[in-house]
């Protein structure tokens, strides 16, 4: 069913302001996704793919709506232990590494028609109309934050990094590796407000919004880790990497700049190679395909990108390609293995949700996963935010260091991080 006028979102969020396990997405240029549910919960573990399985209940939703039900939550960088050979982390990180739980359907909103539909259970759905119908109060927005510098000695520390990674490939040892570096503000006093204005003035096709257990995930990602979808009898699976970036004020002669860079155009290939090889764990031979490179608006900035897809074996699902392609090749490195011990030695704080993966899996096998950059971390009085830059032969210290504050500089506006 259909609702319109279509009230706004804001007035919807101020309608769940108390509601915990609240989870929202930007599901590419069309929809935008709000849903919510008190579980039950996947919490990290070795097994928890089928722990998944079990709370999915492969119900078959009506396809022209992009979730109608199923698992939502994230997917922590320090949870890829258990799929991939990485380092054990040795700090404690603020949320849990793995968390997803259950909603019984979602409120889709069509940007393009700005129409919102309701699927779902039917109690959902009724739960869902007088949510709208009681959503004519704008939720209260946010001021922008004042910026903060980095911290005494990040610049240098994270430039050191960069020294050791250059070193390490000249070694053989890896061919690029992505370096983050945190800063730890106070919290804002609405992250919900904040987000708000964040994804108006900046907006990204992977934004996502998540409340769960007194926290909050702020997420501004332009990047596609995974959409799982039907084709057929068959699943697909698409990823869209990204790797080079210009500041859209730049204009033309960034555009060109960025299109021509060797190294930029380098830097994506390597990642695509490393997706194309994760997806092929788990693809019929041949499916495996990689689109032409690309240009896209971000928000403020430009990035490159490429799409690959593949076609899913038989009795595959979208679980077992997280498990094949995670952590996202585009914020580890290559070889993954070797670069993330790399990140493991160079990076002093646990990344946490940061270069994860935050999205839905839906009961009718449907996924859709984003890699979690641009994306900050609020707790009690504290905000967490990482930002990085890969990092290959012919990186410069200082502008792999100027592209990370460039990278930084909406959520800075309305977070107060650099």
């Amino acid at each position: 069913m259909s609702h319109s006028p279509q009230p706004e979102l804001s007035a919807i969020l101020g309608a769940l302001s108390n509601v915990e396990g609240l989870a929202v997405f930007d599901v590419g240029p069309q929809w935008t996704v709000v849903t919510w549910g008190a579980g039950p919960f996947v919490e990290f573990s070795t097994d928890w793919q089928e722990q998944a399985r079990a709370l999915l209940t492969g119900h078959r939703s009506d396809p022209a709506l992009p979730f109608s039900g199923g698992l939502v939550g994230w997917i922590g960088y320090e949870a890829g232990r258990v799929m991939e050979r990485m380092p054990e982390p040795v700090s404690p990180r603020p949320l849990p590494d793995l968390m997803l739980w259950r909603t019984e359907g979602a409120l889709c909103l069509d940007r393009q028609t700005g129409r919102w539909h309701t699927s779902g259970s039917s109690a959902f759905q009724d739960q869902a109309a007088s949510i709208l119908a009681a959503a004519h109060t704008t939720h209260r927005r946010a001021s922008p934050a004042t910026p903060r510098s980095p911290p005494a000695g990040v610049a240098g520390r994270y430039q050191q990094g960069v020294h050791r990674i250059l070193e390490a490939i000249a070694a053989g040892d890896v061919y690029q590796t992505c370096l983050a570096w945190e800063n730890t503000v106070p919290a804002m006093p609405d992250p919900v407000g904040s987000w708000l204005n964040l994804r108006t003035h900046n907006p990204a096709l992977r934004g996502a919004l998540l409340r769960q257990r007194g926290a909050h995930i702020l997420s501004n990602s332009p990047e596609l880790f995974l959409q799982i979808d039907h084709a057929g009898e068959a699943l697909t699976a698409l990823s869209i990497p990204i790797k080079g970036t210009a500041r859209c004020r730049e204009g033309a002669a960034g555009r060109l700049a960025l299109w021509e860079s060797a190294k930029e155009r380098a830097e994506l290939t390597m990642i695509v190679d490393l997706v194309r090889n994760d997806l092929g764990r788990i693809a019929r031979p041949g499916s495996v395909h990689a689109a032409p490179r690309r240009l896209r608006r971000c928000g403020d900035l430009l990035h490159a990108e490429q799409p690959v897809t593949a076609t899913l074996e038989d009795g595959r699902d979208a679980l077992d390609v997280v498990s094949a392609a995670f952590p996202p090749g585009s914020v580890t490195g290559a070889p993954k293995v070797a670069a993330m011990s790399l990140i493991g030695e160079l990076e002093s704080r646990p990344r946490g949700v940061y270069t994860g993966s935050i999205g839905f899996f839906g009961d009718d096998g449907r996924a859709h996963l984003s890699v979690a950059i641009r994306t900050a971390t609020v707790t009690d009085e504290t905000c967490r935010f990482h930002i990085g830059a890969g990092i290959v032969a012919d990186s410069d210290p200082e502008r792999e260091w100027i592209e990370t504050l460039a990278k930084g500089v909406a959520l800075g506006h309305w977070l107060g991080a650099p």
